[in-house]
């Protein structure tokens, strides 16, 4: 239930960004890319001060980890029905490293339970990450124990990326943003919206292998716009690497 609630607040955060950058006109640029473009997907690159903090992280859905970051279990599903596009079999919701400075926060919806089609995406892409200060006496919990220091990170919204391949999916964009909303900044089924923003965050984040495990595991803390989290709290996130 923890990651759970998790994920849906990733998911309020979303809405509330395209939300404040189709109020924010003067801060908003909205372009759109080529049929088939999915932006900020690529893992590419290491970010430095924090080990194995490289390559692509996968969400760990209440303790499950399918090959390939691939999510169909049916309590998921009808969990988040009112969060994923309807005829959705199959979801990833993922980290990606994609430079020395910057990551994505990816969500795919997929209509079958390989995630072999994906039906459309919701990427948040970010820039400027940096890592700070180290903290210590955080609480290890269970399931898995975490780690009891972490460090402090902060990093800039770049974009919103987003796009839907199928009506259905359209269906969920027009009700989560707003039909106007969307065609007010040029979105077109099937073309890749991008908005871009500039707000900024700070979280705690730290890399590391539970004992008895093989997988490096990344935890995220809770991100705010200035006040650093002090502990790891029932939002954080859990992502495990392949």
């Amino acid at each position: 239930m923890k990651k759970t609630l998790f994920w849906l607040a990733l998911i309020v955060g979303t809405v509330a960004l395209i939300g404040s950058c189709a109020k924010k006109d003067e801060e908003t640029a909205a372009t759109t890319a080529a049929p088939g473009n999915v932006s900020g997907i690529t893992a590419s690159g290491t970010i430095s001060g924090i080990d194995n903090l490289t390559g692509t992280f996968n969400m760990s859905w209440v303790g499950e980890e399918p090959s390939g970051g691939c999510i169909d279990d049916s309590s998921a599903l009808t969990e988040l029905a009112s969060a994923i596009p309807s005829g959705t079999l199959g979801f990833k919701k993922q980290i990606i490293i994609t430079s020395s400075t910057s990551f994505t926060e990816s969500m795919q919806y997929y209509s079958d339970a390989s995630c072999a089609t994906m039906t459309g995406h919701m990427n948040n892409l970010l820039k400027d990450f940096a890592v700070g200060d180290n903290i210590s006496g955080l609480t290890a919990g269970s399931n898995p124990t975490k780690p009891t220091t972490a460090n402090k990170v902060s990093y800039k919204e770049q974009s919103l990326a987003i796009n839907c391949n199928t009506d259905a999916c359209t269906t969920f964009f027009n009700s989560t943003f707003g039909a106007s909303t969307l065609a007010a900044l040029g979105y077109k089924q099937g073309t890749e919206l991008v908005v871009s923003n500039s707000d900024s965050e700070v979280n705690i984040w730290e890399t590391f292998i539970p004992i008895n495990y093989t997988k490096t595991y990344l935890l995220t803390g809770s991100a705010a716009e200035s006040t650093y989290p002090t502990d790891w709290s029932s939002s954080t996130g859990v992502w495990w690497q392949e």
